[in-house]
């Protein structure tokens, strides 16, 4: 064989072992109006290779970031809280406008099957609706401003209204709306601008352990698990911490670098 042929050879092969452009770029963080948008949300972009859980994706509709697979991907997330793993959102399907809906629903059937949880560090909105008598207004609750028969009032932690639903007119339909209480005394409409508070359970743990160790909270390549991006190196848990093997491409050729640890030295080896 002619000498040239193996490095020939090494040419041809090394298009097919070419890395993938890093999710470094892709995945991090924007801006939405407001909201700055990290780990563990990710934003939608066309063309953009998806950077996370799905759950977590966002679209930007103008200044709004929504929630993509919330019920008609109305869920508005307005601030995140990453160290208490938690973040407000605010229901735009709700009628925020005069509080007057077609039909008033649940909140948390909006929230599918994700890892989101109503937290019980919310409060009730009650709303009763669709009387089928005429309602002098129950004990505690207040008329809504709506042409039917509604009545609205606050009541206790989110979740309680089990407990008490013998002590409701069975006459009229329960809606139950999570918020944070009702802000300057106000009614139950600027409640529900405001928002409510939603937990999240599923993303990876490393998130401070990698921001500790002056990386940024990433996901992997396809879009699943946890990286930590360390000043353009990625490892899987902190920066510092890379186990493993990786390619390495040099003048087009890919090698295959076994790094046990940042500290140690790096060895390449043609495969």
């Amino acid at each position: 064989m002619p000498p040239f042929q193996p490095l020939l050879l090494l040419l041809f092969l090394s298009s097919f072992l070419r890395l993938p452009p890093p999710a470094g770029a892709a995945c991090s963080p924007k801006r939405c109006g407001d909201l700055n948008i990290s780990y563990p949300f990710w934003l939608e972009e066309n063309g953009q290779t998806p950077c996370g859980s799905p759950s977590f994706q966002l679209n930007c509709n103008g200044s709004q970031a929504l929630l993509s697979r919330s019920m008609f991907g109305g869920y508005q997330v307005v601030q995140v809280f990453p160290e208490n793993s938690s973040f407000v959102a605010v229901d735009n399907n709700l009628p925020l406008d005069d509080g007057c809906p077609k039909w008033w629903f649940n909140i948390s059937v909006g929230i599918g099957l994700g890892p989101f949880v109503i937290s019980k560090k919310n409060m009730e909105l009650l709303v009763l609706d669709n009387c089928t008598e005429q309602q002098v207004t129950p004990p505690g609750f207040s008329r809504t401003r709506c042409a039917d028969e509604s009545f609205y009032r606050l009541g206790g932690e989110y979740g309680t209204h089990l407990d008490y639903r013998g002590d409701l007119p069975p006459a009229c339909r329960l809606s139950v709306v999570p918020v944070l209480g009702f802000p300057g005394g106000d009614g139950y409409v600027p409640s529900m601008r405001q928002g409510f508070l939603l937990e999240w359970t599923v993303p990876s743990d490393d998130c401070p352990k990698c921001e500790a160790s002056g990386g940024q909270c990433r996901y992997a390549n396809d879009g699943t698990g946890f990286s930590c991006h360390c000043s353009g190196d990625v490892y899987p848990e902190k920066c510092g911490s890379w186990s493993g093997s990786r390619f390495c491409c040099i003048l087009g050729i890919c090698l295959i670098c076994f790094i046990p640890t940042k500290e140690e030295h790096t060895s390449c080896s043609f495969k």
